[in-house]
């Protein structure tokens, strides 16, 4: 009798069985340092569920008798509000993996308002719990921070990276007008982002690559 191992159902036990492996290890290693940081972000993937990641941080002491810093996945949680508190529960729900927030030293997020709030967002309620995890938001964004609101101080500016936004809205909002826009232009056009200056920069170059183009497939989508 033959045993057949390539079923979906048998490489879903194999995955998840290997996984429990590696998070494992990787939460045995967090438990010999002892303290920790926590780093979180969050993104929508393709079917615009917010996920949201887990990542420790820590020093650990290698058979090698060496001192090194070492950051490990954890884990990804959907999350279907961007609220500070459904956050926070999220983070605290990591004690139910042998993880203990009373050794927690450090929270490192971006600087929305739902993480970085003083009175109700992320940090503020992990230092409630842990007044010794301190927060330190994150530098790249913080400087693109500065960068969206120094821009946003121009009406020019602020109503440009609208009207790029609205494009966006048009042609994504209908698989046909998005057709469309393919068929015409060859490129995918990209929305803006008021987090990820990056963003904006991708969603200004098909307007620069493809001016002509992207205005006749405007065009045709009035007939």
């Amino acid at each position: 009798m033959n045993a057949y191992y390539l079923g979906w159902s048998t490489q879903n036990e194999f995955i998840k069985e290997c996984g429990g492996i590696v998070h494992g290890a990787i939460i045995n290693k967090a438990h010999m340092a002892i303290y920790y940081s926590i780093l979180v972000d969050g993104t929508p993937d393709v079917s615009h569920t917010e996920q949201i990641t887990f990542v420790l941080r820590f020093v650990y002491f290698s058979t090698d008798k060496r001192w090194t810093v070492k950051e490990r996945f954890l884990r990804v949680e959907n999350l279907e509000k961007k609220i500070g508190a459904d956050i926070a529960k999220l983070i605290i729900i990591l004690e139910q993996n042998g993880i203990d927030l009373k050794n927690c030293r450090g929270q490192g997020y971006d600087n929305e308002a739902n993480m970085s709030g003083i009175y109700k967002g992320v940090q503020a309620i992990i230092l409630q719990k842990n007044p010794q995890a301190l927060y330190m938001p994150c530098s790249a964004h913080s400087l693109n921070l500065a960068g969206v609101h120094s821009a946003e101080s121009s009406v020019e500016v602020k109503n440009y990276f609208g009207r790029v936004q609205s494009l966006y809205n048009l042609f994504s909002g209908s698989p046909n007008r998005w057709k469309v826009l393919i068929e015409t232009t060859g490129l995918s056009l990209h929305q803006t982002s008021k987090t990820r200056w990056s963003a904006r920069i991708e969603a200004v170059k098909p307007l620069v690559k493809r001016p002509r183009e992207i205005r006749e497939s405007e065009k045709a989508l009035r007939f």
